[in-house]
């Protein structure tokens, strides 16, 4: 399998009122190759990213990113 590179994402939500963002992850397969997207995981930017890195840096196979998503939520 080609390297892959964990991405953050960014999605905002607004209505009338407020206006929220929320961050997820894509999983890409060098280039361009997305082979895994998990949107609106949590609104602390800095804690995802900083998550993502580990995730690259430990180069985690997509197949265990479910587990350690929930893993990230309970801490």
């Amino acid at each position: 399998m080609s390297k892959l590179t964990y991405v953050l994402t960014e999605n905002l939500y607004c209505d009338e009122n407020h206006s929220k963002t929320f961050y997820g992850i894509e999983v890409y397969e060098a280039p361009d190759k997305i082979v895994a997207t998990i949107r609106d995981i949590t609104t602390d930017r800095e804690r995802l990213f900083k998550f993502i890195q580990t995730c690259n840096l430990l180069e985690l196979s997509p197949i265990h990113l479910y587990d350690v998503i929930e893993d990230f939520l309970t801490e």
